[in-house]
């Protein structure tokens, strides 16, 4: 194309261009990092003689600190300009990766994902304003929204057969050094290209410290107590108590202040409310599915990470499909029958997968459809789901719900894997009952969702 401005970003196209490639990457490698390292957890726990709830915090730590800090990087790139913080982000998650690769214990692999989780969070936050003040309302937004949604798509797609191919052939460290070069080639794309100035696009108040460390730190002692319900203490119920204490003072915070990181006003429409409600349950079918199916496809079955990754490959296409055919199906049914035959489709998935330990063979081809069904079902469900959340609010909403979205969902993958670990550990001892009950207590939980998701929806999707 040439160099001429686009008629509507006002902004020269090439630039446009580059800028949205730079952002689909950013999202790609946002959502692959949280996926890679699924695969390759039985190398990590053969590499320091790791528990299962040790691994679950190499996932947890990034989760928790990329959910709890979503809407707080979106103020802070309000304030000091998106690009910026985007820059940060890139070499934030560059360096944490290089730090974790070289990790010589769980714990400082632990903090430096941690650390990442704060990378990713920068580069999340303000991938989307960065599209919106290249692509003002119009045909070019959405076409790029739609590369912007499929990069995400394309990340979950190819991040186990990644994962597996670098963890088979170079080791678990792999998976996170290949990070280093493309963070460090984004930041510098990011100051090379040009664009519309950021000064003065956004007038904050100020910054909303205290709802950003209590709504952060309240979801971490949320998740800590209930991993420790596998086995209660007092430190747990009393993590609890804590979790109760800080979210409330969260609530407390956002109300009184004038900046706030999060209007609780906007649950005042029902479709956000609802949407972000199912969204939170939503990762009940991917995250379950691939944490605990990488366990029991290579510890069980003595599978190698190589060929986990390929045996999640219909899963991955499956998924792939789901989000291509979503808007179609969204234009013909109303969301409260999407969104609900999306779960049901994950909660079949993880029935089939509750009844593999005792399945004979071939439990290959019995497996590959349920993991299908399930990647389907998943993207089904939260392309629905997100065009709910976002497409009831006012103009001027528009960055908060979305950040709302994004921290909707990690902070409920984290805590639905926390729950659904402790309540495996709780009812069974042996590896293959644990895989079992893991996979039917998600089941139960999505299959809830799916007639949450009938009785909370109304109306067309918003399409």
């Amino acid at each position: 194309m040439s160099s001429r401005s686009s008629p509507e970003a006002g902004t020269p196209a090439q630039s446009a261009l580059l800028t949205l490639a730079i952002i689909c990457g950013a999202q790609f490698l946002v959502v692959i990092d949280a996926v890679v390292l699924m695969v390759a957890g039985p190398a990590l726990a053969h590499a320091f003689g790791a528990s299962e709830r040790d691994l679950q915090w190499v996932f947890n730590a990034y989760a928790l600190a990329f959910g709890g800090l979503l809407l707080f990087a979106g103020r802070t790139g309000d304030r000091l300009g998106h690009r910026r913080v985007f820059v940060a982000g890139a070499l934030v998650f560059a360096l944490s990766s290089l730090i974790g690769a070289f990790s010589q214990s769980m714990a400082m692999l632990i903090a430096a994902r941690t650390l990442q989780g704060v990378g990713a969070a920068l580069l999340a936050a303000t991938s989307l304003a960065l599209l919106t003040l290249h692509f003002p309302a119009g045909p070019s937004r959405l076409r790029a929204l739609g590369l912007f949604a499929s990069s995400a798509t394309v990340g979950v797609a190819s991040g186990t057969l990644l994962g597996g191919l670098l963890t088979n052939y170079f080791g678990w460290s792999s998976v996170l050094l290949i990070n280093v070069p493309l963070g460090l080639a984004m930041a510098w794309a990011t100051t090379r290209v040009g664009g519309r100035s950021e000064a003065r696009t956004v007038t904050v108040p100020g910054m909303d410290w205290a709802g950003a460390a209590t709504a952060t730190l309240g979801f971490g002692a949320l998740t800590l107590g209930v991993a420790d319900l596998a086995a209660p203490t007092p430190v747990a119920f009393r993590l609890l108590a804590l979790a109760a204490g800080l979210l409330a003072a969260f609530v407390v915070i956002e109300l009184r202040s004038t900046a706030p990181l999060l209007d609780l006003k906007v649950f005042n429409v029902r479709q956000v409310a609802a949407g972000n409600a199912l969204i939170f349950v939503h990762s009940a079918g991917p995250l379950v599915t691939l944490f605990f199916g990488s366990l029991y496809f290579q510890q069980v079955r003595g599978m190698g990470p190589l060929e986990t990754g390929l045996l999640f490959l219909p899963m991955a296409l499956a998924s792939v499909a789901g989000a291509r055919f979503a808007p179609a199906i969204m234009d013909r049914f109303a969301a409260r029958l999407v969104s609900p035959l999306g779960f049901a489709l994950m909660g079949v998935s993880s029935l089939i997968l509750s009844w593999l330990p005792a399945a004979p063979e071939p439990f290959v081809a019995v497996s590959a459809f349920a993991l299908a069904i399930g990647g389907f079902g998943s993207s089904l469900s939260f392309v629905c789901l997100t065009d709910v959340a976002t497409s009831s609010v006012k103009p001027g909403e528009a960055g908060m719900v979305s950040g709302l979205v994004n921290t909707s969902l990690q902070m409920g993958g984290a805590s639905i894997l926390a729950t659904i670990l402790a309540v495996a550990a709780a009812v069974a001892s042996a590896p293959l009952d644990i895989h079992a009950s893991a996979f039917t207590t998600a089941a139960v939980i999505l299959l809830a969702g799916a007639v949450a998701g009938l009785l909370l929806l109304t109306g067309k999707s918003g399409r």
